[in-house]
C-alpha cells in the first residue's frame, strides 16, 4: 500500500465534521436583525432626545423600541393570508367567538331553543289540552279547599262566642274579658263610649263617697255652645281633669260632655295615656283645642302644666305662671267663653314630698313622685288618699270677650288677659280653701 492509498483510507475513517446548528433563539436574532436591516434604509432610527448611550447595554436598551416597531411593520408586510386550516387552529377572539355563538343560537331549532331536547318530538294540540285541563282542575281544587278552610274557620270563631265557659281556653277567656264593653268605634280624639259608660259608675262613686265632693256656681257654665274652662293643676295623677268632668256629668242641669287637655307625659306614659284617652283626654295643642271647640264643645284646659303637678307639698295651691298665654289666643280666635275654675283637694290625695329625675324618662314619666304611700306600698301605693274635694266656678271673664278675633296677635294684650284669667282663678281658690275648712280628710 503506498503512501495515497493510506491517506484515503486514514480520510475515509476519520468522522466528518459537524454543521452548527443554529437553535430558535438565534435564528430569531437573524430574523430581527434582517427586519432592522431592511428597515434602516427607509426608516430612520427612533431615538429618545438628548440620550448618548455610553455602554453597549444602554445602546441596546435605547435601540428596543425601535426594533420592536420595526418588526411590527415587517411582519405586517410579509404575513400571507390566513389559510382555511390556520384559521381553525387558531384561537378565536372574544367578539368572534360571541358572534359564532349568536350564529349557531340562531340557526338552532326553535325547541332547541326553548329547552327542550333536540330529539324529543313536539307536544301534539291534544297534548297541550289535556294539560291546560290538568292544571285548570288543580286550581279548581285548590280554591275549593282554601274555601272549605275558609268556611269552617269562620264557623269556630263564631261558636267561640257561644261555647260554654268551661270549654274555652284560658287564653280565649283573657281575651274576652279584655275585649269586654269596647266599642268598634272611637271618635276623632280616641274616646270609647262603650268602655267609658262601663267605667262611669265607678268615677261617680268615687266622686261623690271617696272624696266627697262640693261643686259651687256650676250655674256659670253654659248648658249650650261651645265653653273654655281654665283651672289650676294639682295632684301627681290627672284625677283634675277626671273629677272634673264626672261632676260636669252629675251637677250640671244639662248633663254636659267635658273633654280636658292633657300634656305629653300624661299621653304617651304606657297604661295611664291609654286609659285616660279613652275615657275622653285629649292630647294638647291648639289644633285639638281648635277642632273641639269649632264642635260646639266644653273644653277644659290646664295652663299651670307640669309645673303645677310638681310642686312639693309645702307650697300646695300656690298657682305657677300661666304659660304664654296659649289658651287666651285660642278663646280669641274661636270667641269661646273663658271660665275661671278653681279645685281643692287633689294636692292632699297626693301630697308630694319628693320627686326623683333620674329613672324618670326611661318610664315616660317628668319625675317619679315619692307620697306617704308610694312607693312604699308598692302598687298600692298610686291610690289617692281619701281628701275632701271642692270645685268652684267662675263668672265668664268679660275682658276677653270684649275683643275682635284679631287681638289674638297682640302680644302685650294677650300677656294682660292671662293675667286677669290668673287673677279670678287664685280668688276662687282661695275661698274655695277657706269654705272646706281645716278638715281635710275628716267631714
Amino acid at each position: 500500500m503506498n503512501d495515497s492509498q493510506s491517506s484515503d483510507a486514514v480520510r475515509r475513517k476519520r468522522p466528518a465534521a459537524r454543521r452548527p446548528v443554529r437553535d430558535s433563539t438565534t435564528a430569531a436574532g437573524a430574523i430581527q436583525e434582517t427586519a432592522v436591516r431592511e428597515v434602516d434604509d427607509s426608516t430612520p432610527a427612533i431615538r429618545p432626545p438628548d440620550t448618548h448611550p455610553t455602554t453597549e447595554t444602554d445602546a441596546e436598551q435605547s435601540a428596543a423600541p425601535a426594533a420592536r416597531q420595526a418588526k411590527r411593520v415587517t411582519a405586517r408586510r410579509s404575513v400571507p393570508p390566513p389559510s382555511p386550516s390556520a384559521t381553525s387552529a387558531a384561537p378565536a377572539s372574544p367578539r368572534a367567538t360571541t358572534d359564532v355563538r349568536a350564529r349557531s343560537a340562531a340557526s338552532r331549532p326553535a325547541e332547541i331553543r326553548n329547552g327542550a331536547r333536540p330529539n324529543a318530538p313536539l307536544p301534539t294540540s291534544a297534548e297541550t289540552g289535556t294539560r291546560l285541563q290538568n292544571v285548570r282542575g288543580l286550581t279548581r281544587a285548590h280554591i275549593a279547599t282554601h274555601v272549605r278552610d275558609s268556611s269552617s274557620l269562620a264557623a269556630r270563631l263564631a261558636a267561640a262566642d257561644t261555647q260554654p265557659p268551661e270549654h274555652s281556653s284560658l287564653l280565649q277567656r283573657l281575651t274576652r274579658f279584655r275585649m269586654r264593653n269596647r266599642s268598634d268605634q272611637v271618635d276623632d280624639f280616641g274616646l270609647d263610649p262603650a268602655y267609658e259608660a262601663s267605667v262611669r259608675p265607678f268615677f261617680e262613686k268615687v266622686c261623690n263617697d271617696y272624696f266627697r265632693t262640693q261643686v259651687d256656681g256650676m250655674h256659670h257654665v253654659p248648658s249650650h255652645g261651645r265653653a273654655l274652662l281654665v283651672g289650676n293643676h294639682s295632684g301627681a295623677l290627672p284625677w283634675d281633669g277626671i273629677m272634673l268632668r264626672t261632676a260636669m256629668r252629675l251637677h250640671h242641669a244639662s248633663r254636659r260632655e267635658l273633654r280636658w287637655l292633657v300634656e305629653d307625659h300624661v299621653f304617651h306614659a304606657p297604661f295611664l295615656g291609654p286609659f285616660v284617652n279613652r275615657i275622653g283626654a285629649v292630647r294638647a295643642c291648639q289644633e285639638n283645642a281648635e277642632r273641639l271647640l269649632q264642635r260646639e264643645s266644653l273644653l277644659a284646659v290646664f295652663p299651670e302644666g307640669i309645673k303645677g303637678i310638681a310642686k312639693p307639698y309645702g307650697e300646695r295651691y300656690k298657682l305657677q305662671r300661666f304659660g304664654r298665654g296659649g289658651y287666651v289666643r285660642l278663646a280669641l280666635r274661636t270667641g269661646a267663653p273663658v271660665i275661671p275654675v278653681a279645685i281643692v283637694g287633689a294636692e292632699d290625695a297626693y301630697p308630694l314630698l319628693y320627686k326623683f329625675n333620674a329613672f324618670s324618662k326611661s318610664v315616660g314619666l317628668p319625675f317619679i313622685p315619692v307620697t306617704p304611700t308610694f312607693p312604699w306600698l308598692g302598687p298600692l301605693g298610686i291610690a289617692p288618699l281619701p281628701s275632701r274635694w271642692r270645685i268652684a266656678f267662675g263668672p265668664p271673664i268679660r275682658e276677653i270677650a270684649r275683643h275682635d278675633p284679631e287681638a289674638a296677635n297682640d302680644e302685650s294684650l294677650v300677656h294682660e288677659l292671662n293675667e286677669c284669667v290668673r287673677a279670678s282663678v287664685r280668688g276662687l281658690l282661695d275661698d274655695a280653701l277657706r269654705r272646706r275648712g281645716e278638715n281635710v280628710y275628716v267631714g
